[in-house]
Parts: structure tokens; sequence; C-alpha cells
């Protein structure tokens, strides 16, 4: 709902929207593949158990991309930890590489994430997170996307 909202916001296409919103909801697809005991794992992650959760996104467009019905959509949802700088995974792909659809993901899946409750973490207040994800546009997040997800709450 927050990528779908953010996508209207930013004038996307109809069709762009839908996928931005299918994208939004199967993103993290790919966590089938991480045990339990990584992703619900209270502390910080190890090197080894992070190697194990990078692959999430790749194996989110391994099991989307035969389905011809999701070919669009299974970019979009495996860029969501792409970084605008390269420093993303778990392709590394910069900004020119990141189509907006999957720019929108990436902002709305970083804001969930932080106003989420999480095992290692309480929830962040949503004036906090946007704070963080302000600091981090152009870099990490895209501006105008950060800038419609921020009017879409405001």
């Amino acid at each position: 709902a927050i990528a779908e909202r953010t996508a209207v916001r930013l004038g996307l296409p109809d069709g762009d929207v839908v996928d931005v919103r299918r994208a939004g909801l199967l993103h993290d697809l790919g966590k089938l593949g991480v045990p339990n005991l990584i992703l619900d794992k209270p502390g910080r992650l190890d090197a080894s158990e992070f190697e194990v959760i990078q692959r999430h996104p790749e194996l989110t467009l391994r099991i989307l991309q035969p389905v011809p019905a999701f070919a669009a959509v299974a970019e979009m949802a495996a860029c969501h930890h792409e970084r605008l700088d390269g420093r993303g995974y778990f392709r590394g792909m910069t900004e020119p590489e990141l189509a907006m659809g999957a720019r929108v993901v990436a902002v709305a899946d970083v804001y969930e994430a932080l106003t989420a409750d999480r095992p290692y973490r309480e929830a962040m207040a949503p004036e906090a997170a946007l704070m963080i994800m302000r600091e981090e546009a152009g870099r990490h997040l895209a501006a105008d996307v950060v800038d419609a997800l921020e009017a879409t709450l405001g």
C-alpha cells in the first residue's frame, strides 16, 4: 500500500502503479529460502548470516521471473535492496540502472522496515524514519521518491 500510494503521488501510469503494488507485495518472497533462525534472530547477524539474507532478492527474482504475468514485477521486486550509489545488493546496481518502479519499492521497503517492530529493535516513529530516509536521499534512496512518500503520509 505504501508503494502504491507513492507511485500514484509520482503520477506513474495506472499499469505501472499496479506493477509497483504487486512488487511491493511480493518483494520478500525470496525470504522463503532464508532460515527462520536468521530471520527471527534478536541480535546482529554475523557475516555468514548476512550473506544468506542478501540472497533473498535474487531468490525473489528466480521465483517470479519464470511467470510471464510477473516479468516486470520480478525485476522491481528484486531491486528493493539496491542503492543509487551501487552499494546495495544483490547486483550492486546504480541509479541509471534502477527503474522508477524499483526506486518506489525500495523507498517503501525502507520506510516499512524502519516503522515496523523487528526482533532486534522496536518500531521507529514515522517522523524518525523519514528523517533517516531524508539523510539517505540521493545516495541510497531516490530523493524524488522520498519526497513523494512524505507527501502521501503528510
